[in-house]
């Protein structure tokens, strides 16, 4: 008999449903077309910023302001033009199977799907789409009265106990419609993700950096591996096609 409690699973976006992290693809994508002067010197400090990220000792609000910078004076639509023709490009063909297939048992499950990202919502809630989740939480940027993005970002900041502080506003809101899921499922790489990962009712590791499979092996939370099981099925694609 089928259940008649609310489920909600919960997916990390970078390195655990995309292959890659989409805020350094997406300022690649701008040195490219030209958005960034110097574009060496910018992807430069994306890797400093990538390698303090896993580290975890990121200032994630000085990374928000840095990755903005390109936008400056910008209006909404012109970057959301620009977003949709990236996410076509480039982020679709890195969307790990194994993941779109995870999120699309929970849909048949009947389980509410939603994104929490430290990458920013205007990047986040397009890819959301893409994969059919049914919502996103990411931090928003600001705009000014023009609707052009101002550099700076707004809102609660998902990122470490953030994504939890997001996740809380979110379910409150449920709960006042009477809607409020209740069983978390979580999914994510990095041990930043640790305290949403606590929280759930259900946590998986996906592709996890070696202190959260450390932490998962202990507690016993099952361990996916898209990235591998993406790149063998690669391989035996190449190798079928050589015949």
């Amino acid at each position: 008999m089928p259940s008649d409690r609310r489920h909600l699973a919960i997916f990390d976006l970078d390195d655990t449903l995309l292959d890659g992290d989409c805020t350094g693809l997406w300022i690649a994508w701008l040195v490219r077309r030209r958005w960034v002067e110097d574009g060496e010197a910018f992807m430069d400090q994306v890797a400093r910023h990538e390698q303090q990220y896993h580290a975890g000792t990121l200032d994630m609000q000085a990374h928000l302001r840095f990755v903005l910078a390109p936008l400056v004076g910008r209006r909404r639509e012109t970057v959301r033009d620009e977003v949709v023709a990236f996410v076509e490009t480039w982020i679709r063909p890195r969307l790990m199977p194994g993941a779109l297939e995870r999120l699309a048992w929970h849909r048949d499950q009947g389980h509410a799907t939603l994104i929490i990202s430290a990458s920013m919502y205007h990047l986040v809630e397009p890819i959301a789409r893409e994969v059919g989740a049914d919502d996103a939480l990411a931090t928003p940027p600001a705009f000014d009265a023009e609707g052009r993005f101002t550099g700076e970002p707004t809102g609660i900041v998902t990122y470490q106990s953030g994504k939890l502080t997001a996740l809380e506003a979110w379910l409150a809101e449920r709960e006042a419609a009477h809607a409020r899921p209740d069983i978390l499922w979580g999914y994510s790489d990095s041990h930043n993700d640790l305290p949403l990962l606590e929280h759930v009712d259900h946590a998986h590791a996906t592709q996890p950096d070696a202190r959260l499979a450390r932490i998962a092996e202990l507690r016993g939370w099952p361990r996916f591996d898209w990235r591998s099981a993406s790149a063998m099925s690669t391989k035996g694609a190449s190798a079928a096609s050589s015949w």
